[in-house]
């Protein structure tokens, strides 16, 4: 009996530890910004092509680099021939001394012997060859060149860079979104405690004639309407979560997994900021997007300059150097390899020039040309489309600026109105509906607030992220 109760014991403690365990793994997982933050960087698409693109730019200008250099090529044949083409070579023994002047007239006497004197070809053929090509003069090409794909590099470095302060700021917006959101449906859902209350004592007054039942009818619409704003606000957090779940890549995030608050110092600090400073910041020369654009203003002066050295007439001046062999032994094992001419060595120097093609290479130079005046042009338009957004984000901090203050009077003004309200019900003045309505009044006052609240923290994160370099 104590046997099977100290089973019981152990199965008891290990049921609970494996309980533990299960509960423990299945606990959410909190993600601060800066949590939120390393996710994306780890996981989020857009920055991880980039990323792929920009060290392929490197390698492009290694590959530009290793033009400078030389072009090493080796080619290496071996053949086995069953037949050879060549057989042995047998000479008669009269004719060799028929060809010979002997001296007195006396000719020895082959008497139809052969003399093998080729023991023909062998069955096996190698052959080796070593080319080395070194460009001389190109005319700048490979220079430009050169320094064209470290422009390119660079434009994707920034392009990367650009990208994630993007990410960054629009996952902050999201997030500073998604706060006042669940601060609205809190006072929805406290809006709504009033309303049903009111539809209750609406129905209750109708019953003992002191309400028509248009009255109760116009308290039910209103709580009709909370309850489809609460629904159209549960539908823009869920899109909010969505678009966070897409930019950090992590699934099935609920509103206890994030752990964020909004930070109203960062929202005051950036109102109190200098506009002229902000301004020449975010059209600088050392601006992410102006600095990307002025490096492809570069890049296209590069690609015109490799143009014009590609003109007619503009010929690339090239060393080569090949060496080679060709024999049937391996070179070195082959007899009386030294006396045997089966080796080669050729230095030559090429040019090639492009005589004439129709003027393609001149129409070239000009579609460079204009292409560096394009992105002149888009240079000036970012500039002024920064000018004006951030004209516009300033409106913007400004008219809701104005907007909260005024919610603040009506807010105050509804929370006095709920004293004088609440106060003549107690003496029997009023009405229990006159009170519900005023603190309907006053969640409905603060819920605009709040809106007004979200557009000027909006605006302000817009601002800082233009306004940094």
């Amino acid at each position: 009996m104590k046997q099977k109760l100290t089973y019981k014991k152990i199965f008891f403690i290990f049921s609970f530890f494996v309980c533990t365990v299960f509960l423990s793994a299945q606990e959410e997982k909190t993600y601060s910004y800066e949590d939120l933050k390393s996710e994306l960087f780890k996981n989020n698409p857009q920055l991880l092509n980039l990323q792929e693109e920009y060290f392929r730019s490197t390698l492009d200008v290694k590959d530009a680099w290793a033009s400078l250099g030389p072009t090493i090529d080796l080619q290496l044949s071996g053949t086995y021939m069953l037949n050879p083409p060549v057989d042995p070579i047998y000479l008669n023994v009269d004719e060799l001394f028929g060809a010979i002047q002997w001296p007195n007239g006396i000719k020895p006497n082959g008497q139809g012997q052969y003399v093998k004197i080729y023991d023909g070809m062998e069955n096996t053929m190698y052959n080796i060859q070593l080319s080395l090509m070194q460009p001389l003069f190109t005319w700048g090409k490979i220079g430009n060149s050169i320094k064209l794909y470290k422009q390119i590099s660079g434009v994707k470095e920034l392009q990367l860079l650009s990208t994630q302060e993007q990410l960054e700021n629009e996952l902050k917006i999201r997030l500073v979104t998604l706060c006042r959101l669940y601060e609205i449906i809190d006072l929805i859902e406290e809006a709504e405690t009033f309303t049903n209350r009111m539809v209750e004592f609406s129905e209750n007054a109708e019953k003992s004639g002191m309400m028509i039942h248009q009255d109760v009818v116009e308290a039910k619409v209103q709580a009709k309407q909370l309850e489809i704003s609460k629904q159209e606000l549960n539908e823009q957090i869920k899109n909010q979560l969505l678009e966070i779940q897409k930019i950090t890549g992590l699934q099935n995030l609920n509103r206890n997994q994030i752990d964020f608050s909004v930070d109203e110092n960062e929202i005051l600090s950036v109102m109190a900021l200098n506009r002229t400073e902000v301004l020449e910041n975010a059209t600088s020369s050392q601006q992410k997007s102006i600095k990307m654009l002025s490096q492809l203003e570069s890049i296209n002066v590069l690609a015109e300059k490799i143009a014009k050295g590609s003109v007619n007439w503009k010929p690339d001046v090239a060393l080569q150097v090949t060496g080679g062999y060709g024999g049937s032994r391996v070179p070195f094992f082959e007899p009386n390899w030294q006396r045997k001419d089966d080796f080669s060595l050729n230095i030559s120097v090429g040019i090639k020039t492009t005589i004439w093609d129709g003027g393609k290479k001149v129409r070239d130079v000009s579609r460079k040309i204009s292409e560096t005046k394009t992105a002149k042009i888009n240079q000036s338009d970012a500039r002024a489309q920064i000018t004006q957004t951030l004209d516009t984000q300033w409106n913007t901090v400004d008219l809701c600026t104005l907007k909260i203050d005024y919610q603040d009077l009506k807010i105050e003004s509804a929370q006095a109105k709920i004293k004088l309200k609440e106060n003549e019900y107690q003496n029997g003045y009023g009405t229990e509906a006159d009170v519900l309505t005023a603190k309907i009044d006053l969640c409905n006052q603060k819920i605009e607030k709040v809106n007004q609240t979200l557009s000027r923290d909006i605006a302000c994160l817009t601002i800082k992220y233009l306004g940094q370099n």
